[in-house]
């Protein structure tokens, strides 16, 4: 655009705008302007604005060297082309406020601004001073209704934010969502282009918002007893555990990268990938055995709090810059005391600054990185079977299957086989599964022998072939964990309880002297 423009007139002839602070000589027409007229007139409108020059005369105008001469000039009465009023904002505004730094880091826009502001910014800033006045530019379309229309009061389709944030006179029909969810609409769509809003668009955000304070609520209730010296070094987390920090190090390494460029929709995608549907549906779901059912501080316990603890700070601190009420929100109610690495506390939020990653939490293992993403895998095939005996009326919850399971992929085969030994208990598979028990099959030909009601099968590349059984759980339901055993009725002063959950109620019930002995 620039190479093809060969000249820029800047003078309009319109009745209104900024003066040209110019003077023509009444006969000759030579104009008079020059560094003393322009400091003269300049000193005028920083006390009285530029209407200055339309009501002031000449001779008040003129500097004092040429007010005996004032009767033979004239002022002129063109304006500026408001481009270039706009386009040297960067020498009135960046330059001229302390506090703020040119050139700038960046100039937003609208795409038609590259004819605009971007463009006569650029010249101006080139002439004057030899370089641009940003370093980068960010365009955006324009803002359409649901239905792709551009927005006209004639056809009342306007979408007024305070009216989103606030609400309108009827606020059944148009609700206030307030502005964490109109913030969290913009982060949604990809702005490169025309972007579409209504109350449709709108009630779906307010819905992703309700889940993700959802999120945050569980991860607040979860840590209520937590401490940062509880924490369970890394060493000592389980696989699961090692697992969820390594995909909450490589999220927030994410969201950093689409913030630095500006990609705010991929923020949005991971949030709502990670946050709302991983957590949720995984992680989460399979934590509330270890928080709700094992003993109040117990090692697979603390160590499952370490890892919310972990999220729960690098998640408020995330968001923020998107959802600065919500991230406060959650930040105010912290069950224990964040302090920096200066040492002292962080009051509020953004007083935390952005999230640093620890290290070992990237260095799981390739391997084990690959393991897991099949065992998610092969969980989401155990669930289809296991709601198919749920369908069948076989089972009621997931806690009443015992799964029978085999693969034909030796490596896979063999994890799932110290998954189901004696060990750390998070790490199991029926804990994965949330089923009561998990038996690993030796080959095939055992599969017949299982009595499972209900069964299926499935291959994927990398996996072999995987075969799934489920029947119902051995043994009697604890009426603590309802989870099956055994065990359950063979402790005489506790016959409803499991093994592990007799192992929590004894243990708690020791006066804590006793324990120290």
């Amino acid at each position: 655009m620039i190479d093809s423009r060969s000249d820029w007139c800047i003078s309009r002839q319109r009745t209104w705008g900024v003066p040209i602070p110019v003077f023509y000589h009444v006969d000759s027409g030579e104009p008079l302007m020059n560094e003393e007229t322009i400091a003269h007139v300049k000193s005028i409108v920083a006390q009285k604005g530029s209407d200055a020059w339309w009501y002031m005369n000449t001779e008040e105008l003129l500097p004092e060297k040429y007010r005996g001469e004032a009767g033979k000039y004239k002022k002129g009465t063109d304006t500026m082309d408001v481009w270039f009023d706009s386009g040297s904002s960067w020498a009135a505004v960046v330059k001229g406020r302390e506090g703020l730094f040119w050139p700038s880091d960046l100039y937003l826009e609208g795409s038609d601004q590259h004819r605009g502001w971007f463009q006569s910014s650029l010249l101006t800033s080139i002439a004057t001073t030899g370089r641009a006045p940003y370093k980068s530019v960010l365009t955006h379309g324009f803002v359409l209704d649901e239905r792709g229309h551009k927005m006209s009061k004639s056809l009342g389709n306007v979408i007024d934010p305070w009216i989103v944030i606030e609400g309108g006179k009827n606020q059944k029909e148009a609700p206030g969502y307030g502005a964490d969810v109109l913030r969290l609409w913009v982060s949604s769509v990809d702005y490169t282009s025309d972007v579409m809003i209504g109350p449709q668009i709108l009630k779906q955000m307010s819905e992703t918002y309700r889940k993700l304070r959802g999120t945050l609520r569980y991860l607040l209730s979860n840590l209520h007893d937590w401490k940062p010296e509880s924490a369970i070094m890394y060493k000592d987390l389980p696989l699961i555990d090692k697992h969820a920090l390594f995909q909450l190090a490589n999220v927030i390494n994410s969201i950093k990268e689409s913030f630095e460029c500006y990609q705010f929709y991929k923020i949005f995608q991971i949030i709502q990938r990670f946050v709302i549907v991983d957590l949720s549906n995984f992680y989460f779901d399979v934590a509330k055995d270890r928080l709700y059912v094992g003993g109040k501080n117990s090692q697979t316990r603390r160590s499952c709090q370490t890892v919310l603890a972990a999220h729960l700070l690098c998640i408020v601190r995330a968001i923020a810059p998107i959802l600065p009420h919500m991230a406060e929100d959650s930040w105010q109610h912290l069950p224990f005391p964040y302090s920096r690495e200066d040492g002292s506390l962080a009051e509020f939020v953004f007083e935390a600054q952005w999230p640093r990653i620890n290290e070992d939490w990237l260095s799981l293992a390739k391997e084990e990185v690959e393991f897991w993403t099949k065992a998610l895998e092969v969980r989401t095939e155990v669930n289809k079977i296991l709601e198919m005996a749920r369908a069948g009326k076989l089972i009621g919850a997931s806690l009443d299957a015992k799964v029978y399971l085999y693969s034909s992929d030796p490596n896979l085969q063999r994890r799932f086989r110290e998954m189901s030994l004696p060990g750390d208990d998070a790490d199991k598979l029926h804990r994965i599964f949330i089923t009561s028990q998990v038996e690993v099959l030796p080959s095939m030909d055992h599969t017949s022998s299982t009595g499972a009601a209900f069964t299926g099968a499935y291959s994927a590349a990398g996996m072999g072939d995987l075969w799934i059984g489920v029947s119902r759980a051995d043994g009697s339901k604890c009426e603590r964990c309802w989870n099956y055993s055994q065990v359950v009725g063979s402790f005489v002063d506790h016959p409803t309880l499991c093994e592990r959950c007799y192992k929590v109620i004894t243990l708690e019930a020791t006066p804590n002297i006793a324990v120290a002995a």
